[in-house]
């Protein structure tokens, strides 16, 4: 894989789980021996509070260094977009699949430059098996779809005991962890997705 490359955790909606997927993201690239810089430039510093726990632990997760940059943006546009989704070579954005939420991330979407829309991959986060978030999903697909641009990677589901706590930093890799099956099986499933795009 190529050196240096800049993957811009985003969308115009704070709420998400960002911070989540940059620290999953993270942790899978580090169990794939790939080296990692992790930029939080969200004004919240989750994610920064987080790499700073897992240093407590004695474990470092981001090297200035890293072949691989992921930033975790604010969450909303401005400076993000300037400095960062215009630079990325992939921007994933996390959306919780409601109307209100789609509503917002689809209108962000469509005000956007077309080859900053190519770049993106949709990720649906906290998902449940409702009626509400199916429709909501297959709302975005139809879109996606429309435009010819953009992409909606498979969703994590809401798991409230397995992916929050991972926040709380810790001494061991999450993916070295007891992962129970399901767990596991969705996050190589999203993350082999977006190397797969990153080599592309």
């Amino acid at each position: 894989m190529a050196e240096n490359r800049l993957i811009a955790v985003t969308g115009d909606k704070g709420g998400v789980g960002k911070s989540t997927i940059v620290s999953l993201l993270a942790e899978w690239l580090l169990h794939e021996k790939q080296s990692v810089k992790v930029v939080d430039a969200d004004p919240n510093q989750t994610t920064k509070t987080w790499i700073d726990k897992c240093a407590g632990f004695g474990r470092q997760i981001s090297h200035d260094k890293g072949s691989i940059t992921i930033v975790d943006t604010s969450g909303t546009s401005g400076s993000s977009l300037t400095q960062y989704i215009r630079k990325a070579d992939l921007i994933l954005v996390p959306f919780k699949p409601h109307v209100a939420d789609l509503e917002v991330v689809m209108g962000w979407f469509l005000s956007l430059k077309e080859a900053i829309q190519e770049r993106v991959l949709f990720i649906p986060n906290m998902v449940s098996k409702t009626k509400e978030q199916k429709t909501g999903i297959e709302e975005l697909e139809k879109i996606v779809r429309e435009e010819g641009r953009g992409q909606l990677l498979p969703g994590i589901s809401e798991r409230k005991a397995v992916y929050p706590s991972l926040l709380n930093g810790s001494a061991t890799n999450f993916f070295d962890g007891k992962l129970d099956e399901n767990t596991r099986k969705e996050t190589e499933k999203l993350f082999t997705e977006i190397l797969e795009a990153l080599k592309g």
